[in-house]
């Protein structure tokens, strides 16, 4: 399921590490890099879920947050009334900021 959420959204990981999407799924381990933070996922049922050394990916048009972990796999969820924070600071949220957006 892993490698298969990395295709559906390779061109967002493209533009996120500055290559092309031919380079990107050439090697895709090699380019993607997870950052020592804590990501944490609200979702507008009050659901929530934390995950180390991940970032996430928001996508408006796709109407949802996928989220790419090193060592829990990567998910989809919805992005309707979601919020993504980051060591605690609210990087985003879904009623507030339109357009595409991509955590640090």
């Amino acid at each position: 399921m892993s490698a298969q959420i990395i295709q559906e959204w390779a061109e967002e990981l493209a533009v996120r590490y500055g290559c092309t999407v031919e380079t990107f799924m050439a090697k895709p381990g090699h380019l993607i890099f997870f950052p020592s933070q804590t990501l944490r996922i609200e979702l507008m049922d009050g659901s929530a879920v934390e995950f180390n050394y991940a970032f996430a990916l928001v996508s408006e048009a796709r109407r949802t947050v996928a989220v790419f972990t090193e060592h829990c796999g990567h998910h989809v969820f919805p992005h309707h009334q979601a919020k993504v924070l980051c060591n605690g600071v609210l990087l985003y949220a879904q009623d507030t900021q339109p357009g595409d957006w991509s955590s640090p």
